[in-house]
């Protein structure tokens, strides 16, 4: 199996919203993405304000969110909600580095990092049905599909045996 890129999380900062605003618009990194339509500005500039606000994390509705970045080069945004049956996390690769094993890396660092963050390892990603690609890096790291939920699937980490 060939090495995957080397990827840094830190924390999401204003400085960052630039970058997340162009993945949000473009209709490639979006595809996935709510309702697969690039977000207005409204909207990216509210779920930035919301990103930054850092708001208790035993509060359902929190979240964190943190740049992925390969020798100091922004290539993705780890996200990470609580919700009241555990947390969602999320990952957006920008596309000029797609194929590359990006979306592993950054995963492997969200697996560290989120259940530190959080004190809990009740993780969950939804997914549409059309993303195999996500699909497989999930199961890939311990998670199980389980129903879906408003047209899409749920994978679940399942803790490792001790």
């Amino acid at each position: 199996m060939p090495q995957l890129p080397s990827v840094t999380l830190q924390p999401f900062q204003e400085s960052d919203a630039a970058f997340f605003a162009g993945m949000a618009s473009d209709e490639r990194v979006t595809r996935f993405i709510g309702d697969g339509r690039p977000w207005d500005r409204q909207t990216i500039e509210d779920r930035v304000r919301a990103a930054l606000a850092e708001e208790a994390l035993d509060l359902a509705g929190s979240s964190r969110w943190f740049l992925a970045t390969e020798t100091g080069n922004r290539v993705g945004i780890v996200v990470s909600t609580r919700k009241d049956d555990g947390i969602e996390i999320g990952y957006w690769v920008s596309p000029e580095h797609w194929g590359r094993g990006i979306a592993g890396s950054m995963l492997d660092g969200a697996l560290t990092t989120i259940p530190e963050v959080y004190d809990s390892r009740e993780l969950f990603a939804r997914v549409d049905p059309a993303n195999t690609v996500s699909a497989k890096l999930l199961t890939r790291r311990g998670f199980q599909h389980e129903a879906g939920e408003c047209g899409l699937d749920r994978y679940t980490l399942v803790p490792a045996k001790p």
